[in-house]
């Protein structure tokens, strides 16, 4: 493991610390404070790595806090945190409880813009991040050189005569590579199909975000999915200064797949960390991700990019069922998804990605 700008094999790093948090790790600890109080959370840092996080586990196992050495890099909303006791089902009211983060997790069996059909009311992008996770399991152990944390555990969505539906979710954190890797399988552990619509809603801001960001995706389909995109489709990867009664723009990108069958999309800022360049390699299997959803937000304290993996549109269910575009997951069926992060950092990391991945 390259370690503070040296290689250092596991034996000469262990005689170097008297325990292995010295160099980070993965310790639990519970919300104390306001409308957090209660909540579950899970911390995995690598002084090594840089990488420092929060898994909210009473919040579907989402990551809500994401800096890399120290840089803030994702759009944290003012409601932080919050107990999943505060979670309003109704129209957009999922919004009292979004933290937005480096992943507020929407379905599982619908997402997207709020739709009444019959009776039954779906609110904006559905339940599955304000339930608790259980069978919380972690492990931290060396690789060969690497140290490696993970943090697992089930989070189930169920109603009785209805839907049953459980996602078991995996994160793991490297500590010689800046990597995050997220692996979910959902399962209907029922006896009726039912439908399965699922959105990594990953919220990238300041200072990763700026006038001067640049965003690189993979090439494919670019889809506006409202009138303020349409207009401006040609700017999708066009970023400016926080303005007030910005109208948000939402695209949908098709990414043709890699010979591994994984969608990429990179956001980068040369500017940062004093000029040698950071920045965010995403990417996601498109066998069940099929598109990445683009969200601009450049309002006052909303200065918000999402990049968002996801099966579906964000037309609500009512509209993509129309579309084609709701798929279903049958009794004792499981359906795995994989999204990948890395942190590009310097300039020759931001090149390397971009000729590898994108160009």
């Amino acid at each position: 493991m390259k370690i503070f700008g040296n290689d250092f094999k596991k034996e000469e790093i262990i005689k170097r610390i008297g325990d292995i948090s010295q160099l980070g790790g993965l310790r639990f600890f519970e919300f104390s404070d306001g409308m957090a109080k209660g909540v579950r959370a899970a911390n995995l840092k690598s002084i090594n790595s840089g990488i420092d996080m929060t898994v909210a586990i009473d919040r579907a196992m989402d990551i809500s806090a994401f800096s890399y050495k120290g840089i803030p890099l994702v759009w944290r909303s003012c409601t932080g945190e919050t107990n999943p006791s505060f979670y309003e089902p109704k129209s957009d009211e999922w919004l009292r409880s979004f933290f937005g983060g480096l992943l507020t997790t929407c379905g599982l069996t619908y997402f997207g813009d709020p739709v009444t059909i019959g009776s039954e009311e779906l609110g904006l992008h559905g339940r599955i991040a304000n339930i608790a996770a259980r069978n919380i399991s972690s492990k931290s152990y060396w690789e060969n050189d690497d140290y490696i944390m993970e943090i697992s555990g089930k989070v189930r969505q169920v109603k009785a005569l209805s839907e049953k539906l459980e996602l078991e979710r995996c994160i793991k954190l490297s500590s010689s590579e800046s990597v995050v890797s997220i692996e979910d399988s959902i399962e209907n552990f029922g006896f009726v199909q039912s439908p399965l619509m699922v959105l990594y809603h990953m919220n990238f801001g300041w200072p990763l975000l700026d006038d001067k960001a640049e965003l690189y995706v993979g090439k494919g389909e670019i889809i506006p999915l409202n009138e303020d995109a349409e207009k401006n489709i040609k700017m999708f990867d066009n970023f400016i200064k926080p303005v007030s009664n910005f109208g948000p723009e939402v695209f949908a990108h098709d990414i043709k797949a890699d010979s591994g069958g994984f969608c990429h999309a990179a956001l980068v800022n040369r500017n940062l960390d004093t000029g040698n360049g950071l920045g965010i390699g995403l990417k996601f299997k498109k066998e069940n991700l099929p598109y990445l959803i683009e969200w601009k937000n450049f309002n006052p304290g909303e200065y918000v990019l999402g990049l968002e993996p996801g099966n579906a549109f964000v037309s609500g269910i009512d509209k993509e069922r129309e579309a084609g575009r709701v798929r279903t997951i049958n009794p004792s069926e499981k359906v795995e998804m994989k999204i990948g992060i890395s942190i590009l950092s310097g300039h020759n990391e931001i090149d390397d990605y971009i000729k590898q991945h994108i160009k």
